[in-house]
């Protein structure tokens, strides 16, 4: 591009006369003033009442003539522009009045087409106003816009950049701000999940205030602004968001790392706002606070960097790119601003680009990093974990079977034992017996018929036992059953006396199952022998009724003759001493009634005993 940059040829005159287009014109006597970065204090206020001319003549060879396609234009103010004393191009509406002034405001339009006829010398007249431009600079001091314009002529090459100016800004901020909202949406869950870490909330916060700084430097892609709004979204609104997110990069390392004696870098945020401020109230240099601070910022995050690194954080070299790349192409757009260097349009953009992601996508490979360590360190340790639990249960299952086999074993055992001692009380009832057979006295006869009872009714809890599944319960139902016909068939009295059992099926543990069978066998003798005298015929009534959750009714009841309350006992009187003997045991109460027969009840509470 061809720009007019030469300040010794620029004349400016306050004042406003359309003859002064025409190149014939002796401007010789103006002032000698370039437009191009004219600052409002610069312009000596008895020089602008808000509008003047600009001249320039020039010669150019023909095949720089040739070469220019098209006008480029950059100003807040308006303009017309007049080549060799025609109307060429407008920009906004001229006017004396600053009420009928319409400001242009600077786009991403394509420079205007443009050609140049041949000839040796070619004047150029600018008539401008920019009526607003003293008082931005009264509010908005440095960041009020220049009060001139810069312009010139544009070659092929800088006719294709303008057209894709509005594209390549576009897609460069696209880029930006999906991949800034992305990062920001991934260190917003970040913090909202693990809420107690502050290293998340602080770089949530810098890559929100680089994002916002992002959209304000481009805001000219979405919005028509002039020289007096562009400032603030432009200049104040970008300058201090970045300025804050680039002063928390310290202090965002020095709490993600854990490094305690660079906590107080938190404070560099003052920094960034004492930055803005110092726009309008203007103390410092520009140009060397800017650089001091990036210096600074630059030097603290090398300390804490090799600090992380030398503390063996892994991944801590994703973030010394991220967060020292930043201040790097930071540097780079600071001199490309200044004119210092330039690049290329990919180059600058790629600069733009790595300038604001590269700290929050560091950041954001190291914590992906961390993560995808921890969990891989934790599905290792599940799968330790894993291969543990099989073993442990390869081992509880071994010693399960085992366990079992042992149990098989013992039930196995305790059943023989059982039967032997079944066995062993049908020998001794046998033994009686025979004994019984040789005695003549029936009295004798009596008491070991009476003893070869007792002895089976063991032996047939015993028989019980071994045939039950469970070793330690008899059910009682079936066990009175055979207890009543084994003793109406040791008397002979089947025909004669009627047994009703008249109960539900009844489990009860051994321990309590055996007395209540001494019991019955000594209430059911007791009734055969003396409530039904003289061959009556007769019927006994037994039954074990659950009343409550533990509590137990034994009932034995017949309609014989009955027998006295408090009278002699009939026979030796054992039996009865036994009954109470073993109602005691069971700690029962026992209740009789012969008020029509004989009936006993005894109540007692189950003793609790686990099933085997």
């Amino acid at each position: 591009m061809l720009e007019l940059k030469f300040q010794e040829s620029w004349r400016y005159q306050p004042g406003d006369n359309p003859e002064w287009a025409n190149p014939d014109f002796d401007d010789t006597s103006w002032y000698s003033l370039n437009p191009i970065g004219l600052k409002a204090y610069q312009m000596p206020d008895s020089l602008w009442s808000g509008y003047g001319w600009w001249r320039i003549s020039f010669t150019a060879d023909p095949k720089t003539i040739e070469a220019i396609e098209r006008l480029y234009f950059y100003s807040w103010g308006a303009a017309e522009i007049y080549l060799d004393g025609e109307l060429v191009a407008s920009y906004g509406s001229f006017s004396q009045d600053s009420q009928n002034e319409k400001t242009y405001s600077p786009n991403y339009d394509g420079d205007r087409p443009f050609k140049i006829k041949p000839q040796d010398v070619h004047t150029l007249a600018v008539r401008f106003s920019n009526h607003q431009a003293k008082r931005n600079h009264q509010i908005y001091r440095y960041f009020s816009e220049n009060l001139g314009f810069n312009i010139g002529f544009s070659s092929e090459v800088r006719a294709q950049y303008s057209d894709f100016r509005f594209a390549n800004s576009f897609a460069t901020l696209s880029v930006i701000v999906v991949v800034l909202s992305i990062l920001l949406l991934l260190h917003v869950l970040l913090y909202v999940k693990f809420r107690r870490e502050e290293p998340y909330l602080v770089i949530t916060l810098v890559t929100f205030f680089f994002l916002c700084a992002a959209v304000c430097a481009h805001i000219l892609l979405f919005v028509d602004l002039n020289g007096f709004t562009n400032p603030i979204f432009s200049s104040i609104l970008n300058s201090t968001a970045f300025g804050l997110g680039y002063g928390l990069l310290p202090y965002s390392l020095s709490t993600l790392f854990k490094i305690q004696k660079f906590k107080w870098t938190r404070h560099l945020v003052w920094l960034a706002l004492f930055r803005t401020v110092n726009y309008f109230v203007h103390v410092f240099n520009f140009i060397l606070f800017d650089a001091v601070i990036i210096l600074a910022v630059i030097i603290l995050m090398v300390i804490i960097m090799r600090i992380a690194i030398k503390g063996r954080n892994k991944g801590a070299r994703y973030v010394a790119f991220g967060a020292i790349g930043t201040s790097f192409f930071l540097l780079v757009n600071r001199m490309i601003v200044a004119d210092i260097i330039s690049l290329s349009t990919s180059l600058y953009y790629l600069d733009l680009i790595l300038l604001y992601i590269s700290y929050p996508l560091g950041i954001y490979i190291y914590i992906t990093n961390q993560y995808g360590r921890l969990f891989l360190a934790m599905e290792l340790e599940v799968q330790d974990r894993t291969h543990q639990l099989n073993v442990m249960i390869s081992d509880l299952t071994q010693t399960q079977k085992e366990l079992s086999t042992k149990n098989d074993e013992n039930v196995l055992l305790l059943k023989e034992i059982h039967h032997r001692v079944k066995n062993n009380l049908e020998v001794v009832s046998g033994l009686l017996a025979l004994q019984s057979a040789k005695i003549d006295d029936p009295n004798l006869q009596e008491v070991m018929l009476s003893s070869q009872n007792r002895v089976k009714s063991m032996g047939i809890l015993h028989q019980k036992l071994y045939q039950s599944e469970h070793l330690a319960f008899i059910e009682m139902k079936n066990y009175f059953e055979n207890l009543c016909e084994n003793i109406l068939d040791s008397y002979n009295e089947t025909d004669r006396i009627k047994v009703n059992i008249e109960m539900n099926e009844l489990e009860l543990d051994v321990d309590t199952a055996v007395p209540l069978g001494l019991i019955v066998n000594e209430l059911l003798t007791n009734s055969l022998k003396y409530a039904f005298p003289k061959g009556e015929k007769g019927r006994i009534e037994l039954s074990l009724k659950n009343l409550a959750k533990d509590n137990f009714q034994l009932k034995i009841s017949d309609n014989g003759v009955g027998k006295p309350l408090f009278g002699k006992a009939l026979g030796t009187g054992f039996g009865t001493q036994l009954v109470d003997l073993l109602t005691r045991q069971i700690d029962g109460k026992l209740i009789q009634d012969v008020s029509n027969g004989t009936m006993i009840l005894i109540n007692f509470e189950r003793q609790v005993a686990a099933k085997v």
